[in-house]
């Protein structure tokens, strides 16, 4: 007697799918951002006593700010002053420090979810969700205290309402966020280039109303931006740094019969601080300190990567900025435990080119037909162009942490890619699901607190 058992590949497969499928249809933007907090709430507290990066500048501004006095004038002053508050509720420590950042994050995937659903379905704004959260970069400066996501939520934030058509909000928004830092200035840039491309019409140049919202939209912004920092610098005072003036008197020591002895020098230094009085001062301040920033030859090498290395697989890939490690070592077997790395993520970041490809592409032959491709062209000329300029003419200033501003619109064009290819929607949803799947194993391996050696 003999059991001959045949298996059915293909409905076994289509079952798969089908389940496959239903979850994805139960799955919401709820569960990704209970799954990505739960991620940044158990990594945030490694190290409990230490400081992660340039937290080892900015915790003591926000410790001065919180007293009232002036720190790190080149930079906007917002996001130490959140940091300052939750200092000042909770006390001292790695919580106070990174949980505000960490809200922040959280915030800021709910706001580009939503400004995903504005050009795609709801199944592709949470694949778009997904591949933002899951990000490296994007992560671990989600996670400790540094400046950029906050700036990077009201920057989504004003964008998302400029498309609502909110444009009051959005200028609100916009000022909000150069004032948690000043490259917030990038998603202003980002909108105005977009706005041109999209409305410079002639009939469009002659409406009164249109002027009357151009005007409005940036009389409140400068009231947000550059009437807080002036707000900012009227309270705190803060200095360009300190002049000594010497002041030299010279004494003739004579006799009784008055003729000349001697003569005594006194020297006297008088210090006296520059005070910024305004924003165009605090501006020029923060654009004449980052002039002069020392050229990225004679930083270490693991912390400069090019521009161009961030899209292209060029150089050692994995040879990226480490902000703090722990290393255990038993005999002479050694493991690395923490491990916070600016790491690029090859599945997310290398997608600039052919996003800017099939952009242009839609463009020219006019295929763009919700404007995603001038949003996502006008969004990498601000972000990443600048970066790109720097490192090809003047060599400073490029470390791949600065590429956060531009990765909410790759990881909002990996989606529309999928959605351009002319291939079935179920080979379509397991081509982003194999996509999402590489980005996952590759966030797992660079997972600040190390689960895979």
């Amino acid at each position: 007697m003999s059991l001959k058992i045949e298996l059915d590949f293909g409905k076994v497969l289509k079952l798969g799918y089908g389940k496959l499928l239903n979850i994805m249809s139960r799955f919401n933007i709820g569960h990704l951002l209970l799954i990505s907090l739960a991620l940044h709430l158990f990594v945030m507290s490694f190290p409990q006593d230490g400081y992660i990066f340039d937290e080892a500048h900015y915790v003591p501004a926000a410790l001065k700010t919180l007293q009232l006095q002036p720190a790190n004038a080149e930079h906007t002053p917002l996001a130490k002053i959140l940091v300052a508050l939750s200092i000042g509720i909770f006390g001292d420590y790695w919580f106070a420090w990174r949980i505000p950042i960490v809200i922040t994050t959280m915030a800021s995937l709910y706001v580009f979810y939503i400004l995903a659903k504005r050009f795609m379905s709801r199944k592709y704004a949470l694949f778009a969700t997904a591949f933002l959260s899951f990000d490296i970069i994007y992560f671990v400066h989600g996670s400790i205290f540094v400046l950029d996501m906050p700036a990077i939520l009201f920057g989504l934030i004003g964008v998302e309402r400029y498309f609502a058509k909110s444009y009051r909000w959005s200028a609100l928004a916009f000022g909000v966020s150069f004032l948690m830092k000043e490259l917030g200035l990038f998603f202003l840039g980002t909108v105005l280039i977009y706005h041109l491309f999209t409305n410079l019409r002639v009939k469009n140049l002659k409406s009164i109303v249109n002027w009357k919202k151009f005007f409005g939209f940036f009389v409140i912004l400068l009231l947000a931006g550059g009437g807080g920092l002036w707000i900012y610098d009227a309270v705190y005072k803060p200095s360009t740094g300190m002049t000594v003036f010497q002041n030299v008197q010279k004494n003739i020591v004579v006799d009784q019969n008055q003729t000349p002895i001697t003569t005594v020098t006194i020297i006297t230094n008088v210090t006296v601080g520059n005070i910024i009085t305004n924003p165009i001062e605090h501006m020029t301040f923060a654009l004449q300190y980052f002039a002069g920033l020392a050229p990225a030859i004679v930083t270490p090498e693991s912390d400069f990567r090019p521009p161009w290395s961030w899209v292209l697989p060029i150089g050692n890939v994995f040879n990226s900025p480490k902000y703090f490690t722990v290393v255990v070592t038993s005999g002479e077997i050694s493991h690395l435990i923490v491990n916070w790395v600016s790491q690029i993520t090859p599945t997310v970041e290398y997608m600039l080119i052919p996003i800017v490809a099939l952009s242009m592409f839609n463009i020219v032959k006019k295929k763009d037909k919700n404007k995603f491709g001038v949003l996502a062209i006008s969004w990498i000329m601000v972000s990443y162009l600048p970066w790109l300029l720097l490192g090809i003419f003047v060599q400073r200033m490029t470390f791949n942490y600065y590429f956060i501003y531009t990765i909410p619109i790759l990881a909002l064009g990996i989606p529309h890619i999928w959605n351009s290819v002319p291939i079935s929607e179920q080979y379509r949803n397991i081509g982003i699901l194999l996509h999402l799947f590489l980005t996952i194993i590759f966030f797992v391996c660079f997972y600040p607190v190390v689960l895979m050696r």
